[in-house]
Order: C-alpha cells, then structure tokens, then sequence
C-alpha cells in the first residue's frame, strides 16, 4: 500500500467542490426527489489525519493481502487475516475494514455537512 495519489486527489477536489451545487440544483428541478452527498473523500482524508483518536492504530498495512505491506493484492483463500483486524484502516489492497464500514456508516447516517450535504440519511428519511 503506498500513499495516496496527489494526483488523483487534485482530480476529486473540483468534482467534490461542485457537486454541492449540482445536488442543490437537483433538488430544486426535481420535485419530490430529494439527493444528498457523502464526501467519501474528505472522511478517508480525516481518518488518515486523525486515525488514531478513532481508535486506529495501522494505516501503512492492510489486514488480510498479500505482497509489500500485504496491500498489493486481495486477501486470498485460506489465507489468515490480521488477528487485531479493528485497529487497521486497510482490509487488504482495496477495502477498508469493517471498523472503517461502521464508522463512515455512522457519519452518513447521523454526520453534519462538512460530509453529509445537505442532510444526513437521518434527517433525509425524515423528509
């Protein structure tokens, strides 16, 4: 697993700042639906920030994959995962855990608008 690629994060950030305006612009033209947005990428860039103070203590390795940092290649049959698999960010090459599941699960559900916009999933059931 190697870091994050800066180049592909320059290409998420302009959809990431415009898509508030396209979801508000849904919202508005199509009566009765209503869309929120999970900023996915601003919750991984705040675990990676933060891992630790959310209980996280392994971001450079995954839990259960095979090759350099076992993160170049999915978890294979028959092969044994991590055994502290809630302390790691990294399932294997391309997962996050069930620990990061959970957590992002519960910010779209109840977070604010600095990752859920307009509204959470809560309050969107409740329109």
């Amino acid at each position: 697993m190697d870091r994050c690629s800066e180049e592909v994060n320059q290409l998420v950030m302009p959809f990431n700042a415009n898509v508030k305006t396209m979801i508000n612009n849904l919202n508005a033209n199509l009566p009765g639906a209503r869309f929120t947005f999970i900023d996915i990428a601003r919750m991984f860039e705040d675990l990676l920030t933060n891992y630790r103070s959310y209980g996280f203590s392994v971001i450079d390795r995954g839990c259960c994959g095979i090759g350099r940092n076992g993160g170049q290649i999915t978890c294979l049959p028959f092969q044994i995962p991590c055994a502290n698999r809630e302390q790691y960010v990294s399932w294997d090459a391309f997962h996050p855990t069930e620990a990061v599941n959970i957590m992002f699960g519960r910010k779209a559900l109840y977070g604010d608008q600095s990752v859920v916009y307009p509204v959470n999933i809560q309050q969107l059931t409740s329109l």
